[in-house]
């Protein structure tokens, strides 16, 4: 036995094996769960936030004991790696982080930075053309050709058109309006420049249609003033997104990136 102990191979065994026993007791003590006052105060204001009022004594120990549980759950659930390869957190956390990302507090336009963003995103605040009109519909287009030669000639339109689940008229409908009622492609076919007259057969998933184009309201920009809160909001929102694309810029910037 002695003459084994001097063997270094035995030696180099030992201590192996001392330090990774002395590992595996170190690495299995977990990081403490410290409930600091910051912890108890932040517990304290989300139940006041959801119930409206404090938290008694035994609430509030309740709340803390809840919190301890889950947090150990926490730990042991991230120790396992279960946040891995799970899109639903993924998901979750790279919105979080864009939460904070567009976070940073941007101070009160002056009016004239607001007005400058309105007029180089005027567009947004643009009413487009409207129409306002009359319709007929057939389930033929013959019948349709038959009705518009009888109103040439002097026929009354309330006595023409078949029964259907659209409405006689329509008022100051835009081209997106008038599609979404009729189909894709239906306004390019009215002619806007024919008022007071009536004009068609125009095809629809309804059958065909006859319409009588009683105004045209032209594109109109809403005035500064009318359009201020939601120039304010869109001009917020901009600066959100701006501060998100530093953000990741930043960071893609500071990251090393493999293609393989």
């Amino acid at each position: 036995m002695p003459s084994l102990l001097r063997q270094p191979l035995v030696w180099f065994l030992c201590i192996s094996g001392a330090l990774f026993i002395a590992d595996a007791r170190t690495s299995s003590q977990p990081e403490a769960i410290v409930v600091s006052p910051a912890v108890r105060q932040r517990i304290a204001l989300l139940w006041e936030t959801q119930m409206g009022t404090s938290p008694s004594a035994n609430e509030l120990e309740s709340l803390i004991a809840g919190w301890i549980e889950e947090e150990a759950l926490y730990r042991e659930a991230m120790r396992l790696g279960l946040d891995r390869e799970d899109s639903i957190i993924r998901r979750r956390l790279v919105q979080k982080l864009n939460f904070i990302a567009e976070s940073d507090p941007v101070a009160e336009p002056e009016e004239a930075t607001l007005e400058a963003f309105y007029e180089s995103n005027i567009d947004d605040y643009t009413l487009p053309e409207r129409l306002t009109f009359s319709q007929l519909t057939f389930r033929e287009e013959a019948s349709a050709l038959a009705a518009l030669d009888a109103l040439a000639t002097g026929a009354d339109a309330d006595a023409l058109g078949e029964s259907t689940m659209l409405n006689r008229t329509y008022s100051y409908r835009s081209a997106l309006d008038i599609n979404s009622t009729f189909g894709m492609g239906f306004a390019a076919q009215i002619d806007t420049t024919a008022l007071g007259s009536w004009q068609g057969p125009f095809k629809s998933s309804f059958g065909y249609h006859l319409l009588f184009l009683n105004g045209v309201e032209p594109e109109q920009a809403t005035p500064f003033f009318a359009a201020r809160d939601k120039v304010l909001r869109d001009y917020s929102q901009a600066n959100k997104k701006s501060a998100r694309q530093r953000y990741v810029e930043n960071l893609l910037e500071n990251t090393e990136i493999r293609i393989e």
